[in-house]
């Protein structure tokens, strides 16, 4: 097409203001697609986080999950461990383990690790497989001792380089002797690498009840058979808890209703975050008719010989909304790319790990072009409808 040409050709020949001009979509396209990536980049962190529990094990919670978020449910629990005992005698039950969050932080010769910690009875270490960087993992003989199951996270940060086994760390002013390090090699790097299973900090469930009488229990994690109906499992485990407890004082989540959640409140804070970004867009699109407008001006000769040699209303309309087009889209390719850097170097030095998707990329696309059309319009129109002759009076 001439028109397209024309525009291709007036884009290079001006290419200074070019540049200028696509600066305000490029700067919109790197704030969408930055911060749109990184959503995505914590979701699959999380997402892996979550996976790791397992499709065969269970999470009884301290409250019910709906639609919103329920803040009682890091207040009082009304679980306990003869209600774990309890549910361990249903019918397609392998295992349960209690969990009661400790607060504070492990010590070791002024170092400091800050690392989740968790009081677990030692089944929990049967129902998921730890891999282990040194050391060993919990189990019968270990009920009631002051032991201590670090990742390797933690590990770094309290012994660096030295085994960690044997050596006594102090959590809360207590002493706890380390037995084994897990390690997640895969998420050491990421953003929730410090809350997943493998790098939390484990202690043993029987020792802080028995030490601290008010100590509660805040999770029961539940084993099933995978070879039974998942379905009639929880409806047997919430018939079982509805004898011990009132309904508003539990709930059991599934691997998928775990990320059902994730999913939902990651898919609002990026549709949020990428309508935030669009401002940038608009006054993108407000800077490229702006300059656009004045071009005007300083072409009306160019428009009035163009019109005088045989070129039709819709060819300068064509020819300068294609130059909208033009401009918008270069902007936009120049911002993805930026992105990408900044991305890779993000993901390179922080635990950050920032996720471009094709999606994403024709997200932007989408908004550049759409933003060169509507911005495009008043120009391209007001050049369409200059007077050949009165174009060329007015500045020859």
């Amino acid at each position: 097409m001439n028109e397209l040409r024309e525009a291709l050709y007036t884009l290079r020949e001006r290419w200074s203001r070019t540049l200028l001009t696509m600066s305000g979509v490029m700067a919109a396209t790197i704030a969408i697609v930055l911060l749109a990536s990184t959503a995505i980049g914590v979701r699959k962190d999380f997402t892996d986080s979550l996976t790791d529990l397992g499709v065969n094990n269970l999470i009884v919670l301290p409250g019910k999950v709906g639609e919103s978020f329920n803040f009682n449910l890091g207040g009082a629990s009304y679980l306990s461990k003869e209600i774990a005992s309890e549910l361990r005698t249903v019918k397609g039950v392998k295992s349960t383990s209690c969990w009661s969050f400790v607060g504070g932080a492990a010590e070791y010769q002024k170092k400091v690790a800050s690392g989740f910690m968790v009081a677990t009875t030692p089944s929990w270490f049967k129902m998921k497989t730890f891999e282990l960087k040194e050391g060993r993992v919990m189990d019968a003989r270990d009920e009631g001792k002051r032991v201590a199951v670090i990742g390797s996270i933690a590990a770094e940060d309290l012994f660096a380089k030295q085994p960690a086994t044997g050596k006594k760390i102090k959590i809360n002013g207590v002493e706890f002797e380390v037995i084994g390090v897990t390690m997640d090699k895969d998420s050491e790097d990421s953003l929730s690498a410090m809350g997943g299973f493998q790098n939390l900090i484990y202690t043993e469930y029987g020792e802080l009840t028995s030490r601290v009488k008010k100590s509660q229990t805040d999770r029961i994690l539940v084993e099933i058979d995978p070879n039974v109906e998942p379905t009639a499992i929880i409806e047997a485990l919430k018939s079982k808890l509805s004898s011990k407890l009132d309904e508003g004082q539990f709930d059991i989540l599934t691997q998928k209703d775990l990320l059902k959640v994730v999913y939902k409140f990651s898919d609002i804070l990026q549709w949020l975050l990428i309508g935030l970004t669009s401002i940038a867009l608009f006054i993108g699109g407000i800077g490229i008719m702006n300059v656009m407008l004045l071009s005007i001006g300083e072409r009306t000769t160019e428009i009035g010989i163009r019109k005088a040699v045989g070129a039709t209303q819709a060819s300068i309309f064509k020819q300068f909304l294609f130059e909208s087009i033009g401009i918008s889209v270069v902007g936009c390719l120049a911002g993805n790319a930026f992105s990408w850097l900044v991305c890779s170097t993000v993901a390179h030095y922080t635990p950050i790990n920032p996720i471009i998707t094709l999606p994403t990329v024709l997200l932007s696309l989408g908004a550049s072009v759409v933003t060169g059309v509507f911005f495009g319009l008043v120009p391209s129109l007001r050049a369409s409808k200059k007077d050949p002759v009165r174009a060329i009076q007015n500045l020859s």
